[in-house]
């Protein structure tokens, strides 16, 4: 078969999809309007393996020359050059289509804020507890790195595991249901950790942005678990049986748990684990890089690097649970968001730093000015930016024998940084580099 990998991306999922049909013995072709350079060395293996690689530009002859057209979430799907597909596919459809995923328990989890660590959480207790668990999606496991996996088991005769647990972007939810519609398979439970102002530079509107996320909760699957302020919303959904939606903060013992592993939780107690199973795996669970994530204490600082929190609310909700005084380095690229979601996390830092970017210059510098908050910068890179929250810092020990730095920027990457991870490393990189 011939395969087009529409848009590499940068976070490894066309790499991973590339190379599955590559080791098949297909022929593959990839496109990406970023140059070579841009998409780095993932690209060269790929093409030592084999594949054709167009970028810096997509031409109607590769989506007319493939059979199936993988198309990268990020795409969209009003593109014109997918009426000349004679496939569509993603990687998620992939597993979801595959028989072999007909005996296993899939969990799917989606929402603003929250997912990749509820799945994480999610996957950890139940591979504590004994039931083998996956996880897969959004946070840049690619399906087709699982379908590979379950395929080798299949083949070496060795038993599946018993769940796949997979996080869920609204693109991705989209994509899969235009290309599988009824064909979905049933969920064994379907969660929805928040739901927040989000990806508005790609959604007309806040309601088209939820309707994608509202896909999920389709009559076939019947346990939905959701937070209470958006119960009504969703329990008015048509289709939808009002017995299958459970409120997050009715389950017994999650109001008690800390509020990043509360989904986790309930999605556990759901399927009829124990609470004292639950709290002594969760025990051992250490958390998701970029999220709220402890990177190092040097001279009384702590380094909390919270780079995936990519809305104001996000970062509204982190500096809320800090326990510290903290300096805050914020900013970036605009998402079309407000910036008054983290009014409340800039009035309560010591001090803010921020980074330069389109929401920077357009949303939050006119709040600071507008609520008369004092800040350093915008600062061009992230040596700049960590200088001067360091130093603020250190400045504060005087008064109390911890203070934190924390780097939860309410707003994109890109444009200074390749993404947000890319972010957190550099601060991770500079906290790694610090001497005490």
């Amino acid at each position: 078969m011939r395969i087009l990998i529409f848009g590499l991306g940068i976070l490894g999922g066309g790499f991973a999809s590339a190379n599955y049909f590559l080791d098949r013995g297909h022929e593959v072709r990839i496109t990406d309007l970023r140059s070579e350079e841009a998409l780095g060395g993932s690209l060269e293996l790929l093409k030592k393996r084999g594949a054709t690689v167009v970028c810096t530009e997509h031409r109607v002859e590769d989506f007319v020359w493939a059979d199936i057209v993988i198309k990268n979430p990020a795409v969209s799907p009003d593109s014109p050059f997918l009426t000349y597909a004679k496939r569509i596919e993603s990687d998620i459809s992939f597993v979801f289509a595959s028989p072999i995923t007909n005996s296993i328990k899939i969990i799917a989890v989606t929402g603003t804020k929250g997912k990749t660590t509820t799945v994480a959480a999610t996957t950890h207790i139940l591979n504590m507890l004994g039931h083998e668990a996956i996880q897969f999606g959004n946070m840049g496991i690619s399906g087709f790195s699982i379908l590979a996996n379950l395929e080798s088991r299949l083949h070496k005769g060795k038993a599946l595991p018993e769940y796949l647990v997979c996080e869920l972007s609204s693109w991705q939810i989209r994509d899969l249901y235009a290309i599988l519609g009824k064909a979905v398979p049933r969920f064994k439970v379907v969660a929805l950790t928040s739901i927040f102002h989000d990806h508005l530079n790609r959604y007309t509107d806040f309601q088209s942005y939820k309707e994608d996320k509202w896909l999920l909760f389709g009559a076939q699957n019947t346990r939905l678990l959701v937070p209470q302020s958006v119960y009504e919303e969703v329990s008015g959904i048509a289709g939808i049986r009002q017995k299958n939606i459970t409120i997050i903060e009715s389950i017994a013992g999650a109001t008690q748990q800390d509020a990043r592993i509360r989904v986790a939780w309930s999605i556990c107690r759901s399927l009829r684990f124990g609470t004292k199973q639950i709290g002594k795996a969760l025990e051992t669970f250490r958390g998701v890089p970029h999220r709220q994530e402890q990177v190092g204490i040097k001279n009384h600082v702590v380094f909390i690097n919270d780079s995936s929190a990519t809305i104001p609310e996000a970062a509204a909700f982190s500096c809320a649970t800090c326990p510290w005084n903290y300096q805050l380095i914020c900013g970036g690229t605009d998402k079309n968001l407000q910036a008054e979601g983290m009014v409340q996390a800039l009035k309560e830092a010591k001090g803010i730093h921020v980074l330069a970017g389109s929401f920077t210059e357009d949303k939050l510098i006119p709040l600071l000015e507008k609520e008369h908050l004092a800040f350093s910068g915008p600062f061009d890179s992230m040596q700049a930016v960590f200088d001067s929250a360091y130093a603020a810092a250190l400045e504060d020990l005087a008064l109390q024998d911890n203070v934190a730095v924390i780097l939860s920027p309410g707003a994109a990457s890109f444009g200074m940084f390749r993404h947000e991870f890319d972010r957190g490393d550099q601060f991770r990189a500079l906290v790694d580099n610090l001497e005490e």
